[in-house]
């Protein structure tokens, strides 16, 4: 392919794209049949340049991810009353432990460590994969995938209104007032099987008066979702959809194959639900996955070049990704003319977390600000707020990934390299 050069053809195709998708296919929640539309167009689109696509569905509760969070709330705000009823029986006092303590336990599974805990409680719709590949013109050897999802997320109330003025107090108020509610009904329950119920006064009066003041954290957190309104996601992440279809595309336009590199394009559904498409694609196909040594690149809301990283830690740093396909990518990145250093822990999830729970190499990269800006999340992630000259430099960090990857004759490079360091 000589030096890596996007063509004004794939410049104007992605985001020509871009805007056909925001225009055509509204409402992309996960699950829904705007996402699966969108993935039948994407299945069409990619046939272009492919020689092989397939579009697997899979079930998933989506409104689980999120979902649980007025229920998380509901409990809590339940469980300040039931410690102020504690004196009167320890039956409140333990009702008031085990709300706080399944409500933490969802906040746990289901947003740090993206696991499903509460689904079944949610209603059950069909989501959608699309994926797509370029085979090499001899045998595979190894295997690059670029990824992105398909789905649109629920607008976030807070990010809209003020941002991380709004975001930070109203998240770490109510899981501060969460875990605070858990240990005061915990110790009252203690205190009453221990020697009998106290009175309500002094120190046991001071952590009622205090769990009372965080019934606003409470109240807000129920609001974080506006579930009426489902956003356009140009930026998230229709950006690295066609980022990832791009790569085909120059392949494609160029005649060009690897000698022994497969190079695919994975567009999720229900990302925004808690990485379920790639949960599923990644179940589903982990054995051929593994039979091939393959490594998964995840892209998420390419809209500043300033926040270029690559992702290594994720689920709320709970998951460790690849750091050889981190080390791959940073490579590439400087090769393209710019330098990614890794993110720090962050609250959320990209893809290639899926990929890593099932055993293959995968990290991300990503543009988006951590001190959330209106195009994250919110009714004007759209077409007049991306940014092309960031989807460009993406697109090239990908195909100089995916020529370095085949020059080094895979991973096992990068990863001889960060052990003799």
């Amino acid at each position: 392919m000589g030096g890596i050069h996007v063509s004004q053809s794939t410049k104007d195709y992605m985001l020509d794209g871009i805007k056909h998708v925001c225009g055509a296919f509204k409402n992309r929640a996960p699950g829904t049949q705007s996402e699966r539309d969108s993935q039948e167009y994407f299945k069409k689109e990619l046939e272009k340049f492919s020689d092989e696509v397939i579009m697997e569905d899979f079930t998933v509760h989506p409104l689980a991810f999120m979902g649980f969070i007025p229920i998380a709330a509901f409990f809590f705000l339940v469980s300040i009353a039931l410690y102020w009823l504690g004196p009167r029986s320890i039956w409140f006092s333990v009702a008031g432990v085990l709300l706080t303590f399944i409500a933490m336990a969802m906040f746990f599974m289901e947003f740090l460590l993206y696991r499903e805990l509460v689904d079944f409680m949610f209603p059950k719709r069909v989501s959608r994969n699309v994926y797509a590949v370029r085979k090499p013109s001899g045998d595979v050897k190894r295997r690059i995938i670029f990824g992105g999802h398909a789905d649109a997320a629920f607008e976030w109330t807070y990010s809209l209104h003020g941002q991380l003025k709004t975001l930070a107090p109203v998240i770490f108020g109510s899981i501060l007032g969460m875990f605070f509610a858990a240990g005061a009904n915990l110790s009252l329950m203690i205190k009453t099987l221990a020697s009998g119920a106290p009175s309500i006064e002094g120190a046991w009066k001071a952590v009622g008066i205090i769990l009372i003041c965080f019934i606003p954290f409470g109240i807000a957190i129920s609001f974080f979702i506006n579930w009426r309104v489902i956003v356009d996601g140009a930026n998230d992440n229709l950006s690295a959809c066609y980022i990832a279809i791009g790569v085909l595309k120059e392949m494609s336009d160029d005649d060009f194959r690897y000698e022994n590199t497969e190079v695919g394009c994975l567009i999720t559904g229900s990302e925004e639900s808690g990485l379920r498409g790639a949960k599923a694609f990644a179940k589903k196909h982990q054995k051929e996955l593994k039979e091939v040594e393959t490594v998964f690149i995840a892209m998420d809301t390419m809209r500043e070049i300033e926040q270029l990283m690559v992702y290594t830690r994720g689920c709320t740093g709970t998951v460790h990704n690849c750091e050889a396909v981190g080390d791959l990518l940073r490579d590439a990145g400087l090769k393209a003319g710019v330098d990614m250093p890794r993110a720090g822990i962050y609250p959320g999830a990209v893809d290639a977390e899926a990929f890593t729970m099932h055993g293959i190499r995968a990290a991300g990269f990503c543009g988006v600000n951590h001190n959330p800006k209106t195009y994250y999340h919110t009714r004007h992630d759209t077409f007049e707020n991306i940014s092309p000259e960031c989807i460009e430099l993406s697109l090239k960090v990908c195909l100089e990934a995916a020529k370095l990857y085949d020059e080094s004759g895979g991973i096992a490079v990068y990863e001889k390299a960060r052990k003799n360091k």
